[in-house]
């Protein structure tokens, strides 16, 4: 007997004016199986997500939901086909409870029914509730449903995402099909642990499509995975039957290079750039003490709630310290701030590019240029061609897709925005200090190893690097000197140009 395939898409094709978005792509997502999706920042992933979360319509080709064609006009006929998406980006009312951010997009009951949640206007929170824990027992977990949404974790918020995605996507006699879009980008190692067996619980009650750069992920989550490059699906391939590089090579159609560098020795004898003495803020970080010296990455590893995000804020300037002492350069800073920073050669990545690094709704030029203006201006007037010019040169360093300069930079996937964000601070030819958090956040390996390029080529250029890796795996690699850090205070430091390597499991002994 045939399976019969919960859902399809049949050459699927969509463009957006000149840019083919799309191009003819088939899959399927098969009863109690994980598919993983992977491609290049660009390659096509999320225009697919958003055609079958029902926020775009395809130009041509056919959705099947059960073999009989569906048309997915908006996201209420997604998900009544049982697709329930839970975003990379988070998408809770923090403010609300959890009850309240599973069951706001379910429609009331009507009044009268036993199980009605509304009535005359007002809502029964007995039921509301009892609905809502019910709902994550089936992900097995026992958040409580009267818990603000602010007070919870990241790992445990990722929960309530997953629960909200299975509630909208709940229908009688239809199997649902959850997408995970990036959901390990925020978590921690215990974190990603724990998603994976709420990834198997959907496993048994659906299906599941999960998104991931993490090549490593996919292949311990996915039993089978669909590779994109250029919009289109190029490979698809079982898990027990691929590896690593061959998924690689599928994504950027070139083989693996490694992203390690040579570390240098003599970089103990190079100037200190950064000096931080007994640095602290009360109930953030206390007496940290280290030193960032002329080429050397600095890899500051810990915990989401470790303090080391707030200490790369305060040598910014973007975060106040009540204690203890920055020099920069030989130089005290009584207090850092921003604009002394910026024009002081400190550069700054946040990790929320869409909140703090990026403007939407300007182009990716008009984004490169916010922080220096270099030869693109004369006076208070900016020189439009300078500008695209200096754009293209960056798109074409860090393959920024589409490489159109005056395309709106909210337009580009977020792996792309990172680049250009990114980009913004490496053109600084004064730049002295360049703090990076989560800066391989969200793209895929071959964009990791043109921004690692980057990174290396800074420091060669003198720069000094403080960076939050996204992995410990991938400070490791890179670093030339590991801190850890635990409840706001340094608990271990590793010089790894000394020979001494620390391995995953010493670093986590440090950080928990």
């Amino acid at each position: 007997m045939q399976e019969t395939i919960p859902l399809s898409l049949c050459n699927v094709s969509k463009s957006f004016g000149p840019v083919r978005a799309l191009n003819n792509v088939s899959l399927s997502v098969r009863t109690h199986e994980v598919l993983g999706l992977i491609g290049e920042n660009g390659a096509g992933k999320s225009s697919l997500l958003k055609v079958l979360s029902g926020i775009y319509q395809p130009d041509s080709g056919d959705i099947l939901v059960y073999g009989q064609k569906r048309t997915f006009s908006n996201p209420a006929a997604a998900a009544s086909a049982g697709v329930g998406v839970v975003h990379q980006e988070q998408s809770l009312v923090v403010n609300l409870s959890v009850a309240e951010n599973i069951l706001m997009s379910t429609r009331a009951t009507k009044s009268g029914n036993k199980d009605c949640k509304v009535r005359f206007g007002i809502y029964n929170w007995r039921k509301i509730n009892e609905e809502a824990a019910e709902i994550l027992k089936r992900i097995g977990s026992n958040i409580n449903p009267k818990s603000k949404v602010e007070d919870l974790s990241f790992a445990d918020r990722q929960m309530v995402e997953i629960a909200k995605a299975l509630q909208i996507s709940r229908q009688p006699g239809v199997q649902p099909i959850i997408v995970l879009d990036e959901p390990t980008s925020v978590l921690e190692d215990n974190d990603i642990q724990q998603l994976e067996q709420e990834v198997r619980r959907l496993k048994e009650i659906g299906s599941v499509i999960f998104v991931s750069h993490r090549l490593d992920e996919v292949m311990k989550f996915c039993d089978r995975i669909c590779v994109m490059r250029n919009s289109e699906v190029v490979g698809e391939r079982l898990t027990s039957k691929v590896n690593a590089d061959e998924l690689f090579r599928l994504m950027t159609g070139r083989q693996a290079a490694t992203t390690s560098r040579e570390r240098n020795k003599s970089l103990r004898d190079s100037a200190v750039v950064l000096n931080l003495e007994g640095l602290g803020a009360k109930g953030k970080f206390s007496d940290i003490s280290l030193k960032v010296r002329s080429g050397e990455i600095h890899a500051l590893v810990g915990t989401n709630r470790s303090g080391r995000e707030e200490v790369c804020r305060a040598v910014f300037g973007a975060e106040e310290f009540d204690s203890g002492t920055v020099r920069y350069n030989g130089k005290v800073v009584s207090r850092p701030n921003l604009r002394e920073s910026v024009y002081g050669g400190v550069a700054y990545l946040p990790s929320e590019r869409k909140l703090e690094s990026m403007v939407a709704g300007m182009s990716v030029a008009e984004n490169l240029q916010l922080t220096h203006r270099g030869e693109r201006a004369s006076s208070i007037f900016v020189n439009p061609a300078a500008r695209r010019d200096k754009a293209k040169e960056w798109i074409s360093k860090l393959d920024i897709r589409p490489p159109i300069p005056d395309a709106d930079i909210a337009s580009l996937s977020g792996g792309n925005q990172q680049k250009v964000v990114l980009a913004k601070w490496l053109e600084d030819c004064q730049l002295s200090l360049l703090i990076l958090d989560h800066p391989t956040r969200g793209i895929d390996p071959g964009a990791r190893e043109d921004v690692s390029t980057q990174i290396f080529a800074a420091c060669e250029e003198g720069a000094a690097v403080l960076l939050i890796a996204d992995t410990l795996e991938e400070a490791i690699s890179l670093a030339d000197t590991i801190t850890v850090m635990r409840d706001g205070e340094i608990t271990a430091t590793f010089d790894l140009n000394s020979g001494a390597i620390p391995t995953h499991a010493e670093l986590v002994a440090k950080m928990i």
